[in-house]
């Protein structure tokens, strides 16, 4: 019979080379935790949901894509007083299996707002939701800080790099790389 110490001991040596399923030796418990992570992404998930519909942002509205609780396509209308005032935006949210380990992957449907932090295919450069990005941080907060962006510009123009962005596909993996600044 093999110990829990060296199943442990086990464990710990395959998730290092990347196993992320449920591994068994013998008839025992599985050994990774891969159950565990999907367990985390769903209730994560599910609090978020909650509490997006239950505290909106400002001036937005929520869909969820039919029954898969990890698409959201959020409706904005832009501030009153501001250059987008009135103006409603879809802004989608995909959600990889990785979250809350990786960021939600958020873009402008088309039309997207002409604004510098805003590429003309939809992808918005936020370091929150690259570099900078935190486990912790909600979706609510992106969004609000998505808000603020859009509330705080005096004036509506591409960003400076927006050729070389314009042709890939929102949410691009690749796209991290071409922000014109480190700190959008």
């Amino acid at each position: 019979m093999v110990s829990i110490a060296i199943k442990w001991l086990i464990f710990g040596l395959l998730t290092c080379v990347g196993f992320s399923r449920p591994l068994r030796l013998g008839n025992s418990r599985p050994l990774a935790m891969g159950i565990n992570r999907n367990n985390m992404y769903f209730n994560r998930l599910q609090k978020e949901l909650m509490y997006f519909r239950q505290n909106p942002p400002p001036n937005c509205r929520l869909e969820v894509f039919g029954s898969r609780n990890d698409i959201w396509i959020i409706t904005m209308t832009g501030v009153p007083d501001t250059i987008y005032a009135g103006e409603k935006y879809r802004l989608k949210i995909l959600f990889p299996r990785e979250y809350p380990l990786k960021p939600p992957i958020m873009y402008f449907l088309q039309p997207a707002p002409v604004h510098p932090h805003v590429y003309s295919n939809g992808d918005i450069c936020m370091s929150s939701l690259g570099s900078e990005y935190l486990p912790t941080a909600s979706v609510t907060s992106f969004v609000l800080s998505i808000i603020s962006m859009l509330s705080t510009a005096k004036e509506k123009r591409l960003p400076m790099d927006n050729h070389l962005h314009a042709e890939l596909p929102p949410g691009s993996a690749d796209a991290r790389y071409l922000y014109h600044d480190d700190k959008c």
